[in-house]
């Protein structure tokens, strides 16, 4: 998973972290909101090294969801009224026989002739504390609440002198004010934007936030969602909670804990609650990462159900005037199109089939207002307001271009039409009451099994010692036949010993690192490069520093710094003893080392970047670093491969800032120069490389710029300097191992993998005989796993150990280790 979808994934470590509302895009926020909150505080560091974030699974979630097609999908009968459309299509079982098909919602009111519409809009302000990170203009594109008339007329921001990010939550019921969220507070204002007034919702400990809010239809109650600390004093558990507007009287929904949701909604009767979040596959069954999906609960906390089918991704859901329905977004791969559906789940109606429709909501005569405007690609082109009948049918643009700087702040919170002269509120202030839980528990979800070890695979010992969410990063065989194994994110390292199969300790370094690089020099000492500090459990700031391990020892010391700080870099032991660093992400402030990029990684101003294409090599004789020449591309999550003639072939390379890399290049360590070689031809990251006995080099697997995974591979021929087709393994996959065995065949085990839509991490492993160019299944090493390690044993066995798996929860770190034997 990349740093794209793991950032998105960890919204609740960024809120308590960072001003979350002024440094991260509108569209974020309720993605990750949605996301199920259960990772401790200290496990923030998972997706910050080789490009796996659990803020992620948010873009790879927000924008998956395949749309289901295919000869299932059939035509509705004519529902009355109105007259059918093209656009409606079965996608779930029809209702029984004598139940016919539901109308679309009737006309309960006039639209307001003159009414005004809420959304939200890019609008450039002064940086001042807005954390842009990744442009050096003086301006940043800050998220704010903008008002339109239903006629397109004198769009405006209702409060031009904020500078901080905001998100739209609600119209009062009677239309006169509007509630809003600003640095992680709720507000309410009128239209004329005087005065705003904060909304107490009585979050105290372990309240740690309050997140999406709506008002009751009748103006008496308020429902949100609250991000807590839960008892073992781990952040980023959620709830569903509403507050009676007249008494104080706050009930969080327990069954909603602690995956919690994103922007709940009540039913016009005040009975129901819709919202949705990612992660549960089936109510009480195994949470797996999945799509998006829409549930509703009753107002008590009970009856919590799916009501979105499981065969599309669904977000984003708002009730009908009537109740009768709920409209909903359906991501694909850079695309989104707009469906309706029954509270009980049957009558699935998609409306649009552009693939660019989306944040849907309601207008209070019962037609559908949304935002059109990004391509099939993903690309924003001028994103406008339009509106379209409940069934689908005469769409009509109403206001164009309403989103500015470059991105499109409505993708998920959705535009609001000013309601027709509802109930007022209970006036503010209110005064919130210590939060009771009611409702039943939420349904205990059963643990994914691991699949048995296969013949080949053995247990041994586990990793000890560190802090619970550490887990292996780098494992270096020792001339002795000892691992050298150290952890993310924490100073602990251990030794594993094949001859009793345990880890012991051995001495720390001196520095937490995370994306650090270890490299066994020609002395029998082990290199240990760069890497984020990972402080206060993300990363603020990177390291330049190095340190080398004595096995006579068994302590680290202090050795040359480089000239820029790195992680996610390589470094290659050359034939000549020095280490070839290339590459990777530098992090020399708190604000550059964010996973979470507002924009491309390279600086508009300057034309630099901080993903690096600069080299340096470390000569142990002296203990420093010293330049040599750059790469002719920045990149990271690339491999670098020593060459049976010295050179060193780097590969791939990519992120959220740029596409997946097809270009390569070789270093040359007699001219130390950098030439184009290749290309590829798939750009790919967070690939393999092997060197095989034959001295070709087998790259398997990687990223796509699509943000799939390959199962593809190809053959680098240094005697041709040509890559060539090298079969397919039997699963895709990324952040994988790839050891080549004494028989010289090479051992693929684990990894991610993801079809764009939705992702797993795999248990299986793979062998890739050479002679036939062919893959082979090799059975499963019992737990899933990926980021993981896997070091050839002078025995011929291969050690595979740590890495991330799935729990109950989500994404656990791995103390478990294997062999594997040929």
């Amino acid at each position: 998973m990349t740093d794209q979808e793991l950032d998105r994934l960890l919204r609740a470590w960024y809120g308590a972290e960072f001003d979350e509302a002024a440094s991260a895009p509108i569209g974020l926020r309720a993605a990750v909101a949605a996301i199920p909150r259960t990772l401790p505080r200290r496990a923030r560091w998972w997706g910050r090294s080789r490009g796996f974030t659990l803020l992620a699974a948010a873009a790879l979630l927000l924008v998956g969801g395949a749309v289901a097609t295919g000869s299932g999908l059939l035509r509705l009968p004519s529902p009355v009224p109105p007259q059918p459309v093209p656009s409606l299509l079965v996608l779930s079982p029809a209702p029984p026989a004598e139940v016919s098909p539901s109308p679309v919602p009737s006309l309960v009111a006039a639209a307001r002739p003159g009414a005004l519409i809420a959304y939200i809009q890019s609008t450039q302000k002064a940086d001042k504390g807005n954390n842009c990170g990744y442009n050096a203009d003086p301006t940043c594109p800050i998220p704010r609440l903008w008002i339109v008339g239903s006629d397109g007329s004198r769009p405006h921001e209702l409060l031009p002198d904020g500078l901080y990010g905001q998100t739209l939550m609600a119209w009062t019921p009677d239309g006169s004010r509007l509630l809003f969220a600003e640095r992680g507070q709720l507000y309410l204002t009128d239209v004329a934007g005087s005065g705003p007034q904060p909304v107490d919702t009585g979050c105290v400990a372990p309240c740690e936030g309050v997140g999406d809010a709506a008002f009751s239809s009748d103006g008496t109650r308020l429902v949100f969602v609250r991000s807590v600390t839960d008892a073992s004093g781990s952040s980023g558990a959620s709830v569903i909670a509403e507050m009676d507007l007249a008494t104080g009287r706050v009930e969080e929904l327990s069954s909603t804990y602690p995956a919690g949701g994103a922007l709940p909604g009540w039913s016009p009767d005040g009975r129901q609650i819709a919202f949705f979040r990612y992660g549960d596959k089936d109510l009480g069954g195994p949470i797996k990462p999945t799509k998006a999906a829409v549930f509703v609960v009753d107002a008590d906390g009970r009856n919590l159900h799916q009501v979105s089918p499981t065969t599309i991704a669904a977000q984003f859901a708002g009730w009908s005037p009537d109740g009768s329905r709920l409209v909903f977004t359906s991501p694909g791969a850079g695309a989104a199109d707009i469906y309706t559906v029954r509270p009980d789940g049957t009558d699935l109606r998609r409306l649009t089939t552009d693939e660019r429709s989306y944040a849907a909501t309601w207008t209070p005569d019962a037609r559908i207002l949304f935002l059109r405007g990004f391509g099939t690609d993903g690309t924003a082109d001028a994103p406008a307001l339009w509106t379209m009948d409940a069934d689908g049918a005469h769409p009509a643009e109403l206001v164009a271009n309403v989103s500015t700087g470059g991105q499109d702040p409505m993708w998920t919170y959705g535009p609001a039409w000013q309601p027709v002269g509802g109930p007022a509120v209970i006036s503010p202030p209110w005064t919130a009451s210590a939060a009771t839980p009611v409702g039943p528990p939420p349904p205990t979800p059963a643990a994914t099994p691991s699949p048995a070890l296969s013949s080949g695979f053995s247990p041994t010992g586990s990793i000890s010692g560190g802090a619970d969410d550490a887990t292996t990063d780098t494992a270096t065989v020792l001339v002795d036949g000892r691992v050298l194994t150290t952890t993310t994110c924490d100073t602990t390292v251990q030794l594993y010993d094949p001859a009793t199969g345990t880890f012991t300790p051995t001495g720390s370094l001196a520095e937490v690192r995370s994306g650090k690089t270890a490299t066994l020099l020609r002395d029998g000492r082990v290199l240990i490069v760069g890497g984020f500090n990972c402080s206060d459990g993300g990363q603020a700031g990177g390291a330049a520093s190095a340190e080398l391990y004595d096995p006579a020892t068994g302590t680290f010391t202090a050795t040359g710094s480089m000239g820029a700080s790195r992680a996610s870099h390589t470094a290659t032991l050359l034939a000549d003893g020095r280490v070839l660093v290339t590459g990777g992400k530098t992090a020399d402030s708190p604000a550059d080392s964010l996973g979470i990029m507002l924009a491309s990684y390279r600086t508009a101003a300057t034309g630099e970047s901080n993903v690096l294409a600069s080299a340096e090599v470390y000569d142990p004789a002296t203990g420093t670093f010293s330049p040599t020449g750059s790469m002719r591309y920045f990149r990271d999550g690339h491999t670098a491969t020593l060459l049976r003639d010295g050179r060193v072939l780097v590969v791939g390379g990519g992120g959220e800032g740029y596409d997946s890399r097809t270009e390569v290049e070789l270093y040359d360590p007699a001219t130390g120069a950098f030439s184009d070689a290749g290309p590829l031809k798939h750009g790919r990251w967070l690939q393999t490389a092997t060197l095989l006995d034959d001295g070709r080099v087998l790259i398997a697997g990687g990223r796509s710029p699509e943000g799939s995974t390959y199962a593809s591979t190809e053959l680098y021929d240094p005697a041709t300097g040509r890559f060539s087709p090298a079969g397919s393994m039997h699963a895709s996959r990324q952040q994988h191992s790839a050891t080549l065995l004494p028989n010289g065949r090479v051992l693929v085990t684990g990894g991610y993998k993801s079809d764009g839509s939705t992702w797993d991490v795999l248990s299986a492993a793979e062998l890739y005989d050479p002679e036939t160019q062919k893959f082979t299944p090799a059975g499963s090493m019992g737990a899933a796993r990926m980021q993981h390690v896997a070091a050839l044993l002078g025995n011929g066995q291969v050690l595979i150990a740590g890495g991330l798996g799935i729990g109950t929860q989500g994404l656990v770190p791995l103390r478990s280790a294997v062999l594997y034997q040929p």
